[in-house]
């Protein structure tokens, strides 16, 4: 009986980790220094990335990624998402097609990463 419990399990293990637990060695950006980052990538859906307009933001939704990530270039990324788990999928998706992935900026939420907290302290 503890068989079935383990494969049932171990599906939901995965989508937790692949959806919420953060990705290691990206780092969080501030929007003030987003205009100094070479190639900035909108994982927003395009109602949403519309409504706030960033200059020379190449806009790819998560959806997209599978089919047009081939016409990203092979430079370091920065990732602009709205929440936390559209971050965590689109870094671990660019990253699974060998895109490296410099940091990040959420839209939405402020950032709560380690340097932000210091800096408060």
């Amino acid at each position: 009986m503890w068989v079935v419990y383990l494969i049932l399990l171990i599906p939901i293990i995965y989508t937790c980790y692949y959806r919420y637990i953060p990705v290691r060695g990206v780092k969080c950006i501030q929007y003030h220094k987003l205009d100094c980052v070479k190639v900035k990538v909108d994982l927003r859906d395009y109602n949403d990335s519309a409504k706030e307009t960033i200059d020379q933001v190449i806009a790819l939704p998560v959806a997209y990624i599978k089919r047009f990530h081939h016409e990203l270039p092979k430079e370091p990324l920065n990732v602009i998402a709205s929440n936390v788990v559209e971050r965590n999928i689109g870094i671990r998706l660019l990253k699974r097609y060998g895109y490296e992935v410099a940091g990040y900026l959420l839209i939405d939420k402020r950032c709560c990463c380690k340097n932000q907290l210091t800096n408060y302290a």
